[in-house]
């Protein structure tokens, strides 16, 4: 069953639209009102948006080894936890002009040092419906595995980037879920993977 929901973006109105703050992330002040379940107007309300390009994720595997790329990098947003190293999927935000396609094969060989082949396409979602304006959109990425250096740190520097990569059996990728993975798009995305890697292999050895 595919949902549909009661309304659209149409039956939102914008009374007011303010930037707050912009820098590495953008801070706006929304006044908006929209339609209720019952057919009324609500009153208008005010709600702080943090606003930010959407983003692209590539889950790397190579389907003739059945090994998984991930990547470990700092996060400074997850200080309280045990350690803010967070294991990822190679991830970046597309820039003006770009496709997912070229944000995925550019990310891929900045963070991982991997070419990508084939791409295909998994979902999208959104991180924090409440209050973050930004979509993220899943895509598996076929790569050869025999060509990484795992002894090699990766990233950019301009963007203080300090990369380390982790590859691993497909099981093993898949057995990451009964532990404590902190990352969003990373349990997603292997959970599509556990759920899609059988129809995926029989793709992509064809």
């Amino acid at each position: 069953m595919k949902f549909k929901p009661t309304y659209s973006k149409k039956d939102v109105e914008i009374l007011k639209d303010e930037c707050l703050y912009k820098g590495f992330f953008e801070m706006r002040k929304l006044t908006l009102r929209h339609k209720k379940f019952n057919g009324e107007w609500s009153h208008p309300m005010s709600r702080e948006m943090m606003v930010r390009n959407d983003a692209i994720c590539v889950l790397l595997f190579d389907p003739v080894a059945d090994k998984v790329l991930l990547i470990e990098q700092f996060r400074p947003a997850v200080l309280r936890s045990e350690s803010p190293w967070l294991l990822e999927l190679v991830a970046g935000m597309v820039e003006e002009g770009e496709s997912d396609e070229d944000v995925a094969r550019r990310e891929s060989l900045e963070e991982a040092g991997v070419t990508v082949k084939r791409l295909e396409y998994m979902f999208k979602f959104v991180p924090s419906p409440g209050g973050l304006m930004e979509y993220l959109r899943m895509y598996a990425g076929e790569f050869d595995s025999s060509q990484v250096n795992t002894d090699q740190v990766h990233g950019l520097d301009s963007e203080n980037e300090d990369i380390k990569l982790h590859l691993i059996s497909a099981d093993d990728a898949i057995a990451l879920l009964k532990h404590d993975v902190e990352n969003a798009s990373t349990i997603m995305g292997l959970q599509w993977f556990a759920l899609n890697k059988h129809d995926l292999v029989a793709r992509w050895r064809v």
